[in-house]
């Protein structure tokens, strides 16, 4: 405790040394990992992406104070990539980023050590730094713990600090919570340090439909949020996150078919407790999802136009175009009165453009990928007349840039080359990217159609 207490002081008292923001290094990645192994540092990484708001929030009121570089530049390697160019597509892939700004903290070996994310305000992230040093100074690392679950262990008391380290450094525990929950007792089960572990959020986290865990939080979802102090179905909300990323992460990439009934069932299950609406819809979204990502073209596509047919189409299209307009003109009041002035509010026109469509962004999206799964799947025809019918009603709906490049995509697969090279165009001028690196995608795509070739990834 004695050696923490110390650190922490180290950190606070270099402000002489350190009298700005980060420093970020420019070298490769393998000269960075050198630099932390040479230096006994972690290297802390900064995953972010150019369309990122938060990650650009973060880039300019937090990495710069002098306060944050106090405590980052002597105790950390500091690194930032792209995770959609260069090196950082197979780092993010590598670490299984999800979300950005996601923050990695690694040894020298490669090896991560802790991880956090999302918009911090200074203290928030000075303290997440706090966990990361102390993370890297304990002399048990989840790489030991890793070991020695592979070569066997399985007793309940290294189960249990299996889970909770793992749930530190924000690594999936699904398929270890199902091993472990048969052996946790009553006791166990009402722990709360355990379960405040167990229910952390972040993007990467796992829960196993219908497994047995899952099993026991629905039954006993409301006495769990008493334990750790949460309400309004958080508990079930982590759950159902979980799931969905148990879904693509070993469902779909590992093509287990008789998991996606299981599937199918428990978010029905979770979405009912939450009493949320559209769940039919749901369901036969992730149908589709299922088929698109084990591309399985004979199957896709009569979930296809089962999900937007008797899903989507069904929907209360003209109750959600009213709730829009509705909650248009009531955002916009205090700025038709002069209450608010809208020249001070940064990126208006984009804002102005999202909340007139609050609910129809979500049916326009929706209705994209659908046209997507079919452009990235089937070949015939037919399907994807009915394709390019969705992607135009998408943009009907909600006109963006990647609807159109989903519409562009699909009209060059049915031999409509400068229909399709014409409206790759025409998105790639959208105001939501202009300037940005997905404008470049999309201007890179119009040079391969150009060329005639089909474009694996249309936005």
């Amino acid at each position: 405790m004695k050696k923490y207490l110390l650190l922490s002081c180290l950190l606070f008292c270099t402000g002489a040394l350190f009298a700005q923001g980060i420093n970020f290094d420019h070298g490769t990645w393998k000269e960075v990992l050198a630099k932390a192994k040479a230096e006994d540092k972690l290297v802390f990484v900064d995953v972010y992406t150019s369309w990122c708001g938060p990650c650009k929030k973060m880039a300019a009121e937090v990495f710069p104070l002098a306060e944050v570089g106090q405590v980052f530049n002597p105790n950390f390697v500091n690194y930032k990539i792209d995770a959609e160019k260069g090196e950082g597509i197979d780092i993010a892939k590598k670490f299984g980023v999800k979300s950005f700004p996601t923050y990695l903290f690694v040894n020298g070996d490669g090896i991560l050590v802790y991880r956090s994310g999302g918009y911090n305000p200074a203290p928030v992230f000075l303290k997440e730094a706090g966990v990361a040093i102390k993370e890297k100074h304990d002399p048990k690392p989840l790489a030991l713990w890793d070991d020695e679950y592979r070569a066997g262990k399985r007793d309940k008391a290294f189960l249990i600090g299996y889970l909770k380290k793992r749930s530190v450094v924000k690594v999936p525990n699904g398929d270890i919570l199902e091993e472990a929950f048969p052996l946790l007792s009553k006791e166990d089960l009402g722990n709360k340090e355990l379960m405040d572990a167990i229910f952390a959020y972040d993007p990467n986290m796992t829960f196993v439909p219908g497994g047995k865990f899952y099993q026991y939080v629905i039954q006993n979802h409301d006495s769990i949020e008493g334990l750790i102090g949460k309400k309004d179905n958080y508990v079930l909300a982590v759950m159902d996150a979980g799931m969905f990323q148990y879904f693509n992460t070993e469902i779909i990439k590992n093509n287990k078919a008789q998991m996606l009934p299981v599937m199918l069932a428990a978010q029905k299950q979770v979405m009912e407790l939450m009493k949320r609406e559209e769940v039919d819809a749901t369901l036969k979204g992730l149908t589709l999802r299922y088929y698109k990502g084990t591309k399985n073209a004979k199957k896709l596509v009569p979930a296809a136009l089962d999900y937007v047919n008797k899903g989507l189409l069904k929907l209360d299209i003209p109750g959600k175009i009213a709730a829009d307009k509705a909650a248009f003109q009531k955002m916009r009041e205090p700025y038709l009165r002069g209450e608010q002035d809208s020249t001070k509010v940064e990126g208006w026109a984009a804002m102005q453009r999202i909340a007139a469509n609050e609910q129809m962004v979500d049916l326009s999206y929706k209705l994209r990928d659908a046209a997507e799964a079919v452009y990235a799947t089937v070949d015939d025809p037919e399907m994807l007349a009915k394709a390019i019918e969705w992607a135009k009603l998408a943009d009907t709906y909600f006109p963006h840039f990647s609807t159109k490049a989903v519409y562009a995509g699909l009209l060059l697969k049915t031999g409509r080359k400068q229909e399709a090279i014409a409206l790759m165009k025409v998105a790639s001028e959208d105001g939501f990217i202009k300037g940005g690196d997905k404008q470049k995608m999309l201007l890179a795509n119009v040079t391969q159609m150009e060329k005639g070739e089909v474009p694996e990834q249309l936005w």
